[in-house]
């Protein structure tokens, strides 16, 4: 019996020790998992919120999130998932008319591409500074007859990036932007747990690479948010090249901006994958929307300016740019020389090709009748022949 209790008595103390470390180890993960929670019940914005433009952003974000929360909490739906959704949805059709306006400015700029080429040709052994400042002025005068602005095709990318770093902190202190959460949590904690989780496994609070389990990948599927955000990332950025995409491959090839093309169609889908990857997983959920969202406007734009000619785009392109040139005190875009541009660089290569086989014919021709001359071939004699027979047959 003593040797029993001791033997449990020494025992005891190695059983309390493990179990205290299982309920420390127990406590930490819960810690860590509840610590994007933390910050989302926060009453106060910090990060990037607290920036000077991004929290402008941030703030009218949060106005409008609130308002898709309290509109689905209204119809007993309560999910953070939906309400990226609806948010997505709201501001791509709020920036419609300036992705509709890039559009027309990249369609413009593939009708450029011909002269701006063969500007950087005409100055491509030329590197003094009398020389770039000359060219530059020459590449604003082609812009400037098309109505068109150097960085009128880049603005709405940029407005990209501001964007996804202004949801950042709308969704991480999503109680100072939506303090009904704060209030949902102290009645019921549980919903608001769920209101964080996608299918009941995936913590939009935390990154997918930490939620990883290489040994149970479908224990938790949210490797799938980054994969899917690669994949329609790519489709989208195909669709919206296809509308500019010139379908003349010779042309295609010789284009010095189509490399770069190529690199973008790539490196974004990449850079998302690692973006939704290493951050949480709310940010792969909205790239995923937006990419969706996209795809279906850029489907329908594209079907849109199909039935567009090409001839109106730039006619209704340098009427807004002689408004504003008339504003300033600036003559008018000639719109004619303009219009005059476009079916132009197609007739020039049927133009070069019939001079290129003319050519051809008349080598071929003088060729057999060097060849056919009874004198020393390269001899001054045969060379003279030649040129004697070559005149009389043309009647020169």
């Amino acid at each position: 019996m003593n040797f029993k209790f001791l033997t449990a008595t020494a025992t005891t103390p190695a059983v309390s020790e493990a179990a205290a470390e299982s309920t420390t180890a127990a406590a930490e993960t819960t810690a860590a998992a509840a610590t994007g929670l933390t910050y989302a019940l926060s009453s106060e914005v910090g990060g990037m919120g607290s920036w000077p433009i991004i929290g402008w952003i941030a703030w009218l974000f949060g106005w409008i999130m609130r308002g898709i929360y309290l509109a689905l909490t209204g119809m007993n739906i309560y999910s953070v998932t939906l309400c990226i959704v609806v948010f997505t949805i709201v501001t791509k059709m709020l920036l419609l008319p300036l992705t509709i306006k890039q559009q027309k400015s990249s369609k413009i700029q593939a009708l450029m591409q011909p002269e701006i080429q063969a500007l950087q040709k005409k100055y491509q052994n030329r590197r003094d500074q009398a020389s770039m400042a000359k060219m530059q002025a020459e590449q604003q005068q082609i812009y400037q007859k098309y109505g068109a602005g150097m960085l009128s095709g880049c603005l709405p990318s940029l407005i990209q990036l501001p964007l996804l770093f202004a949801l950042y902190p709308v969704i991480m202190y999503f109680g100072a932007y939506v303090p009904e959460i704060i209030a949902l949590h102290n009645s019921d904690p549980a919903k608001v747990e769920s209101f964080f989780t996608l299918f009941g496994s995936i913590d939009l609070l935390n990154s997918p690479w930490n939620e990883m389990d290489f040994k149970n990948l479908f224990g938790n599927l949210a490797w799938l948010i980054p994969i899917l955000s690669g994949g329609l990332q790519f489709l989208s950025v195909k669709l919206t090249t296809a509308l500019t995409e010139n379908k003349n491959k010779k042309k295609k090839d010789d284009n010095p901006a189509a490399g770069s093309m190529k690199i973008m169609t790539y490196f974004m889908p990449i850079f998302s994958v690692y973006i939704c990857f290493t951050l949480p997983a709310f940010l792969g959920v909205y790239w995923v929307v937006q990419s969706l969202v996209m795809i279906v406007q850029q489907f329908l734009i594209n079907k849109h300016f199909a039935k567009i000619p090409v001839e109106d785009i730039i006619r209704e392109n340098i009427q807004k740019a002689n408004k504003k040139r008339a504003r300033k005190g600036l003559q008018p875009i000639n719109e004619k020389e303009a219009l005059k541009k476009i079916n132009q660089p197609a007739e020039e290569e049927e133009k070069t090709k019939e001079e290129l086989e003319e050519r051809d014919r008349q080598v071929k021709s003088s060729t057999e009748f060097y060849n056919s001359r009874s004198a020393a071939p390269g001899s001054l004699a045969a060379k003279a022949g030649m040129v004697k027979e070559y005149n009389e047959r043309h009647n020169k």
